[in-house]
């Protein structure tokens, strides 16, 4: 074989690994944007209803403007900009719209909101006039806490017309770090290979290579952490001359723990821990006969307890050890061991050992890159499903867990009650106290009603101050006790800071299946309910009573 064969190889590989890590990295980039689209158009149509809801559905806004008096409606887009950092520009427009509240695309990077003024009961708002706002979308993305893309004119479609790129490029250094691992892995294999053809030892180095590319498809397969360990560990001692046995041991936080053994009790093992300075002192020296282990974990009666009965230490006549690093810092420590020689290892199986060890940290590294993907996972469905400020569920999960409760309720021929709720007395906390207050004045409320419900029952922040419920199983009498508590927690003083805020609730309700069967219809008629309740004075009403004439 030529000496040249193994570089070439080696760079072969590389080249085609690093290109699978890429059209990998490039296919995940596209499902995570794509995801995040729909994330973030929820949360932009959360923010544009919570602006409109604060400044464009008020009747002092719609009497500036149906009155042409722009130069005091300046002053309030002044008070709107300094609520709402990422609005950059307020204007108002001569146009008409064909939307109920308001509209949202971009320009240049920029999100384009056109908001409709209504006044305070949305029986009229002002023709032939449109509010512009301008907001910084960028800003956005960093309020909603998405700091991996960043909007760019050049990149990917995202939503409403905007573009965006990584902040980071397709490819980590992790995949460029494994493809190296796994290159020089290769050109490893094949130079030894190469150097002990001509001595008359290719079988062992071919058994060598075939453990090792064993290694490398089980690893691709992205298969158990857990259970790498061990087949790796298994591999090196049928590759290692004399080697009968051997361990892994792990960093986890600041200890290190037994995770995988061949001719030991594995179980029993894994109840040690060993503290850095003891695994540091353990790997001073590679080689280890008898001799050096005498005195070593003599400290801790209970784990040399366990060594003599389940690691056989005491029959140990020959150790390797060599440790895998991650920078500075020893991730975990690769062993190996005889029971009949002193002289059982030497340089030729540090080497085949190191080997190993290097694939025992590429594990590692896949390991907790695994972990992080699948946090930022979680949060990412937890985000996409849940209010960013109250931890409720946001008007997209409620749709379509409420979908399916109703679909249950028709199964088992139970009622369910929707509850439309809107604080009263809540835009004082905004007007006097500012948004950031009223945020957290929302937060504590938020959090109150989700106590007062039962685990069956389902509750959403829809935007702004106005929460919905859905009641599971809910009769007239557990209906009017709910409703009291609701009416009780709600009322209580809110007390943040050195300031005490008192607020009320109206509340529409809208049973199924009595009132309709669809949950639109239950939302819009619960809607319909509580205005009528905020209308007449009343705490709340109930949909049937309204069409009845009661």
């Amino acid at each position: 074989m030529s000496k040249f064969v193994p570089f070439l190889v080696a760079l072969l590989v590389f080249v085609v690994l690093v290109t699978i890590f890429y059209l990998s990295a490039k296919s995940h980039f596209e499902s995570y944007v794509q995801e995040l689209g729909v994330f973030f158009a929820e949360s932009v149509k959360g923010y544009a209803n919570y602006v409109s809801l604060s400044y464009f559905q008020w009747s002092k806004m719609y009497e500036l403007l149906s009155e042409d008096r722009l130069q005091e409606a300046s002053i309030l887009f002044e008070e709107l900009k300094s609520h709402f950092a990422e609005v950059e520009e307020v204007q108002v427009l001569n146009e008409s719209g064909d939307f109920d509240y308001f509209k949202i695309d971009s320009k240049n990077g920029k999100l384009h909101m056109y908001f409709k003024v209504y006044n305070d009961d949305f029986s009229d708002f002002v023709s032939g006039k449109l509010v512009l706002a301008v907001v910084d979308a960028q800003k956005l993305l960093d309020k909603f806490g998405m700091s991996r893309i960043r909007i760019s004119s050049t990149g990917k479609e995202f939503v409403y017309g905007l573009r965006c790129k990584l902040n980071k490029p397709v490819l980590d250094t992790f995949s460029i770090f494994s493809s190296v691992v796994l290159a020089m892995g290769t050109f490893l294999v094949l130079q030894m290979v190469r150097l002990r053809i001509g001595l008359s030892r290719e079988r062992k180095f071919r058994k060598l290579h075939e453990a090792l590319t064993q290694i490398s498809e089980y690893y691709l397969k992205g298969q158990n952490g857990e259970r790498i360990y061990q087949l790796i560990l298994e591999k090196a001692i049928e590759v290692v001359p004399n080697a009968q046995a051997g361990s892994v041991l792990l960093k986890k936080q600041d200890k290190y723990v037994y995770v995988a053994a061949v001719g030991y009790d594995l179980a029993e093992l894994s109840k040690i821990e060993y503290s850095e300075s003891v695994q540091k002192k353990w790997l001073e020296k590679p080689i280890k006969k008898k001799s050096d282990m005498v005195g070593f974990n003599r400290e801790d009666e209970k784990t040399l307890e366990i060594l003599k009965k389940h690691g056989r230490i005491e029959e140990i006549m020959c150790s390797l050890v060599v440790p895998a690093q991650i920078g500075d810092e020893i991730v975990l420590s690769f062993n190996l061991e005889n029971f009949e020689r002193e002289d059982a290892f030497d340089e030729e199986s540090l080497q085949i050992a190191k080997l190993f060890a290097n694939y025992v940290g590429m594990v590692f590294l896949k390991i907790k890159q695994d972990e992080q993907i699948m946090q930022q996972q979680r949060m990412m469905e937890y985000l996409y499903n849940h209010d960013v400020l109250t931890d409720l569920l946001n008007r997209r999960a409620f749709e379509e867990y409420g979908e399916k409760l109703l679909a249950l309720a028709k199964r088992e021929r139970k009622k369910v009650a929707l509850l439309f709720l809107d604080l009263l007395k809540f835009k004082p906390i905004n007007d006097e106290c500012g948004h950031e207050m009223g945020d957290l004045a929302l937060k504590v409320l938020g959090s109150r009603l989700e106590k007062v419900f039962r685990e069956s029952d389902v509750v959403s922040r829809f935007g702004g101050d106005e929460f919905v419920a859905l009641l599971y199983d809910c009769d007239g009498n557990n209906l009017a006790q709910l409703l009291n508590r609701v009416f009780q927690i709600v009322e209580e003083p809110v007390r943040l800071d050195d300031k005490t805020f008192q607020v009320g609730v109206n509340i529409g309700v809208a049973i199924y299946p009595d009132d309709a069967q669809e949950l639109d219809q239950l939302i819009r008629l619960a809607d319909m309910a509580m205005y009528y309740a905020k209308k007449k004075g009343l705490k709340y009403a109930i949909a049937s009573e309204i069409e009845t004439g009661l």
